[in-house]
This record gives structure tokens, C-alpha cells and sequence, in this order.
């Protein structure tokens, strides 16, 4: 338990300013979205400029890039390498659990902040569309929450990888935003017809249609084998930075 909390106190300053990045973000895109929707030019409840549509581009399609490039990698930042340059893996290492422990605190920690972070819209969305009169269905929320999870994973455990490698204080997060977006150029094509793109997968590109009995966008059923292949890599990422971990000489 001492580890878990010690991981907490860690990394809970960038915990709570992405998690109050994102709140704001949600309520701002919600609480504007008859200004934002009239400034784009096209009159308020026409097809194709909807809430929900407003809803899905602002936040689903705007939101979910800054959630993969900006809040997993810095929620993967972990490791005894960067305490060492901070001068503090001296007292962790004299701590009475093994580098396994340690390492799994970190993992378990940045995970749990991660898939609150991904439930953070769909905890905020329906409520807050409320106060405005409009209404965003849960259930759709709650998809994309799940999407961002299974993505966000992956950009985590690589992040986390890094950071147990470079040295420095941001090394990981850059060059986990580096190896994004290298991989979304170069890999981009040829893993998309595989269902395999990873900005694709966390914002059901391409995969959203207009329902219009309901007059709003659905989702269709989540890509649970995309999920669960990102689950495995992470998986792999993850065990290479605890045995890097155990061989590091300190």
C-alpha cells in the first residue's frame, strides 16, 4: 500500500491538470455550442450540424487527439531512471519491496488515472447537456470512453517504456509523441484496412452514421479484436520496461 500511495503523490499534479484540462474543455465545447455551431455558418438543428455531431467533432474528434498526444504519455512517465536524475531512486530502491512492486504501482496507478480520465466526458457530457437543453445519450459516451482506454493503453505503455530507457525529465513523453505520430504517417495506411490505426480506432473514423430517427449520430458495435491486440502490445511494452528495470544497475 506504501508504494501505491508513494506512486499517487507521484504523479497526481498531472493527473488532476489534464483531468481539469478536459473537464473544462468538455463544458467549454458544451456550454458554447450555440455560438461555436452558428460561427461555423450552417443554422442550428440542420442535418450534418447537429448537437450530436457537435458533440462527436468537438469533443470526440478534437479532444481524443490531445487525449492520446498530451495525457497518456505524461501519465507513463515512471521508472527508477528518472528518479535517479531527480536523486530520489536511492530511497526507493531501500524501500522493503522488489522493483517488481514498484514498477506495478506505477503501471497500476497510471492506469486507474488513465480510465478515469477516458470517463471523464461521459461523466460530465449528459448532465452538463442538460443545462443547456440538449441532451447527449450515455450510452454513446460511454462507447467512446471505452475507445480511449484501449487506445490510450498503448500510448501509455510506451510512454512508460521510454521513460524507463532515457534519461531526463521529459525524454519519454517526447519521444512516445515522436514515435505517435511517426507511426501514424509511416504505419498509418497500411494499418487501417486492418482496423489498426490508432487515432482511427479512438474516434470511430470513418464508422459513425447518421440515425435519422433519432435526429443524431451512432456508434456502431466497439472493435473489440483492435482492443484487445492494443491490450497484448501494451502488455509486451509493459514487461520489457519491468525486466529492463530488474537488470538496471543502480
Amino acid at each position: 500500500m506504501m508504494v501505491w500511495y508513494k506512486s499517487w503523490r507521484e504523479s497526481r499534479t498531472r493527473f488532476l491538470i489534464s483531468a481539469a484540462a478536459l473537464a473544462g474543455f468538455c463544458c467549454l465545447i458544451v456550454f458554447f455550442h450555440r455560438q461555436i455551431r452558428t460561427a461555423s455558418g450552417l443554422p442550428l438543428g440542420m442535418r450534418g450540424h447537429s448537437y450530436s455531431e457537435h458533440i462527436y467533432y468537438y469533443i470526440y474528434g478534437t479532444a481524443k487527439g490531445l487525449f492520446l498526444i498530451l495525457v497518456a504519455p505524461f501519465l507513463g512517465l515512471g521508472g527508477l531512471l528518472r528518479e535517479k536524475s531527480q536523486g530520489t531512486a536511492g530511497f526507493t530502491l531501500a524501500l522493503p519491496v522488489s522493483r517488481i512492486r514498484l514498477i506495478g504501482a506505477q503501471v497500476g496507478i497510471g492506469l486507474l488515472e488513465l480510465g478515469i480520465l477516458a470517463l471523464l466526458p461521459a461523466a460530465i457530457l449528459p448532465p452538463v447537456s442538460l443545462l443547456v437543453h440538449e441532451s447527449y445519450p450515455f450510452t454513446q459516451a460511454l462507447h467512446f470512453s471505452v475507445l480511449w482506454f484501449g487506445c490510450g493503453i498503448l500510448v501509455f505503455a510506451a510512454s512508460f517504456l521510454f521513460s524507463v530507457t532515457l534519461r531526463g525529465e521529459y525524454s519519454a513523453p517526447l519521444a512516445c509523441i515522436i514515435t505517435f505520430f511517426a507511426q501514424d504517417l509511416v504505419l498509418g495506411k497500411l494499418l487501417a484496412p486492418y482496423d489498426l490505426k490508432l487515432t482511427w480506432i479512438a474516434g470511430e473514423f470513418g464508422t459513425m452514421h447518421w440515425d435519422a430517427q433519432h435526429a443524431q449520430l451512432s456508434s456502431g458495435q466497439l472493435p473489440w479484436t483492435s482492443l484487445l491486440i492494443f491490450s497484448l502490445v501494451s502488455f509486451f511494452l509493459l514487461a520489457l520496461a519491468a525486466r529492463i528495470t530488474q537488470r538496471q544497475d543502480f
